[in-house]
């Protein structure tokens, strides 16, 4: 059963102002002790979910011009989290992955996160937190069906 769709605008925005709050605060201090700026750990994080994208692919999804998507993969070569290959097959392309280093910097990021919400979810009681489940279990599964038609 889907929710009716006059309650969606509503949840949306009330989805849209608890991400930041939990979020708030964590990730200033992760980003300092790693001199990581916001940008560079989005784009970490965009590549470690795309896999091994294009600079054009990049810098199309993160609605950032090519000069500035560049200029942070540089800095992000250069900080050993990141490496950029020719496609093998259109040599014109630019594909960027992650270094180990880089896998680790994300998967540091998502254990925060996941601590965070550890926090914020011990608002709930139990019953509560197996329907938030099974809510975002079917959410993730919504999303990974959007992301493999977008990539077809």
């Amino acid at each position: 059963m889907r929710s009716p769709p006059s309650k969606i605008p509503a949840l949306s925005n009330s989805i849209s102002q608890l991400i930041p709050r939990i979020i708030q605060g964590a990730h200033i201090g992760f980003l300092a002790k790693r001199q990581l700026t916001h940008t560079q750990l989005f784009v970490l994080v965009a590549i470690h979910s795309q896999g091994q994208p294009s600079m054009r692919t990049l810098s199309n999804n993160l609605k950032v011009s090519m000069p500035t998507m560049s200029g942070v993969i540089e800095r992000l070569v250069k900080a050993g989290y990141a490496i950029r290959s020719k496609h093998p097959r259109d040599r014109r392309q630019v594909l960027v992955e992650l270094t180990p280093r880089g896998e680790r910097m994300v998967a540091e990021f998502q254990r925060m996160i996941s601590e965070r919400w550890q926090e914020v979810l011990k608002a709930l009681d139990s019953p509560k937190i197996k329907v938030f489940g099974q809510i975002v279990e079917e959410l993730k599964k919504s999303l990974e069906k959007d992301s493999h038609r977008e990539k077809a």
